[in-house]
């Protein structure tokens, strides 16, 4: 007999036969260059809008992040990441495994405005949305369980009809 926590369960986790075909804003998510993530914010790997990188992370104890983390951010793996934006976007930030993603602008963290779940068997975990301005901002991940993590930042309105 098949129980409610079992039906819930499989939901939860789908068996993938094949991979999850993914919309705009990413298509390219299977894609994938290859970074080391910073331990500084000077110098940090650019994540570059569309472009997925798989990234090498450091324990999180290691990295200098420009703003104080959440609880139990800082265990696990970490680093940082530089995007600059020509001009104010939404953005939204996937990973393909748990973490705590936030984008600091200045020395300031900006609030997301959505998040959630990827598409069943797209291999990403979680999207943060971000309304943010032109310019620099440094983005950081902590509080991995694994020692890498794909991750991309993709513009919302990237190949959206106008």
């Amino acid at each position: 007999m098949i129980t409610l926590a079992a039906l819930l369960l499989a939901a939860a986790n789908p068996v993938c036969a094949a991979p999850a075909p993914l919309a705009e804003p990413w298509t390219s998510w299977r894609q994938s260059g290859q970074a080391k993530a910073g331990i500084l914010a000077q110098g940090a790997p650019a994540l570059i809008l569309g472009k997925p990188l798989t990234a090498d992370l450091t324990p999180a104890a290691h990295v200098q992040f420009p703003v104080v983390l959440g609880k139990g951010a800082k265990e696990g793996h970490g680093g940082l990441f530089s995007l600059s934006l020509k001009q104010a976007a939404r953005v939204g930030i996937a990973l393909s495994g748990p973490a705590w993603v936030d984008v600091v602008t200045g020395n300031a963290v900006v609030a997301s405005v959505a998040h959630g779940h990827g598409p069943d068997c797209s291999g990403i975990r979680k999207i943060v949305w971000f309304d943010l301005p032109a310019g620099r901002h440094i983005v950081q991940v902590a509080g991995a369980k694994d020692r890498s993590i794909h991750i991309m930042a993709a513009d919302a309105t990237a190949n959206q009809p106008l």
